[in-house]
């Protein structure tokens, strides 16, 4: 467990209002969930940006630059294809990690 320095003020009222252990539990679990949905809704924004582009998902895309017509195709959109194509996927493994994360703290708490 780690220590953490809490100002003498704050300690004060924390203990009116119950254990200040776990309020600050409290208070940490709850920045955690927030910071986390803040995550998934960014890394979901990203995804949506480049499904907009492209007009289909990561794994359709895949799929689409997989033959010589759709890479065409793809190309016609963007010659850029490989960054984005390259983004997206940091932002599927990001929401996926993230949502795993706030998984995991839903379900200790």
């Amino acid at each position: 467990m780690a220590t953490i320095t809490i100002k003498k003020g704050y300690l004060e009222i924390l203990k009116t209002l119950g254990s200040a252990e776990s309020v600050v539990e409290d208070a940490i679990r709850k920045y955690l969930i927030d910071k986390s949905v803040e995550r998934i809704e960014n890394a979901k924004r990203k995804i949506e940006e480049f499904e907009r582009k492209y007009d289909c998902n990561y794994a359709e895309f895949i799929k689409t630059i997989s033959n010589e017509e759709g890479l065409k195709a793809v190309e016609k959109i963007s010659p850029n294809w490989e960054a984005d194509m390259t983004e997206c996927e940091y932002w599927e493994k990001e929401l996926e990690e993230w949502k795993m994360r706030l998984e995991d703290i839903l379900i200790k708490s």
